[in-house]
């Protein structure tokens, strides 16, 4: 199993923000599709996030290649100048919503994902033929997934952004995004994939620093109208 690299942390701080993706038609109730789209509201959401992370300055933008999370950086990244940079492990771990089991995982193709978004950054590894190609799998997979690629998350992170004492946004999913604020802070792998319930663009800040990585906030949504929280 991948694991965490265990740094040698000088006294630097890195804040990560993290952002669950707006609103999509699935989370409305409407028929679920396989990649939803946002709604209106999703957009508004998106907006104010934007408008709430502008302040903060982060230098980079990541997102899951999911369509929900790059429509949400799309809009994201143009109120903070942003171009979204597409991080293929920050995928929802349950992958197209319909699935059968034994069904294969293709994600959005690459062309796909830079209609919606032209100005996305994408690795090699996002072709015509999508961008996840495993095998579907069980809730209890689906969590052990979503650990392993965090950890990688995780690692990329620091080894990209802590000597800089960088500000990063990350849009993500609940599943991912809970598992991640807990793989980070070093809690034992669990079942229960929501410990950190997040609302469509809730706003969580995670501080890594030399002497603890604490969770500064959790969800916060302030940002939003109470009629906009979803």
């Amino acid at each position: 199993m991948h694991q965490l690299v265990h740094w040698r942390l000088e006294r630097l701080t890195m804040d990560l923000y993290l952002i669950r993706h707006s609103q999509s038609i699935n989370n409305k109730g409407d028929n679920h599709v396989d990649f939803p789209e946002l709604t209106d509201l999703g957009y508004k959401q998106a907006y104010l996030a934007g408008k709430a992370l502008k302040d903060i300055n982060p230098v980079k933008l990541y997102c899951s290649p999911m369509l929900r999370a790059v429509q949400t950086a799309q809009k994201i990244g143009s109120v903070i100048n942003l171009d979204p940079q597409i991080i293929v492990e920050l995928h929802e771990g349950g992958g197209v919503y319909t699935l059968a089991p034994g069904k294969r995982i293709d994600g959005l193709k690459r062309s796909e994902i830079l209609e919606s978004c032209p100005n996305a950054i994408l690795p090699e590894t996002v072709t015509e033929k999508g961008w996840q190609l495993h095998q579907a799998h069980t809730k209890e997979e689906g969590v052990r997934l979503i650990r392993k690629n965090m950890e990688k998350v995780i690692n990329f992170l620091m080894e990209n952004h802590y000597d800089q004492e960088d500000k990063v946004a990350i849009i993500t999913h609940g599943r991912s995004g809970s598992i991640l604020i807990s793989t980070v802070l070093g809690m034992p792998p669990d079942r229960d994939y929501a410990r950190f319930g997040q609302n469509n663009c809730g706003i969580s800040l995670i501080r890594i620093s030399s002497d603890v990585t604490r969770l500064v906030f959790l969800n916060r949504i302030d940002h939003m109208p109470l009629e906009y929280v979803t």
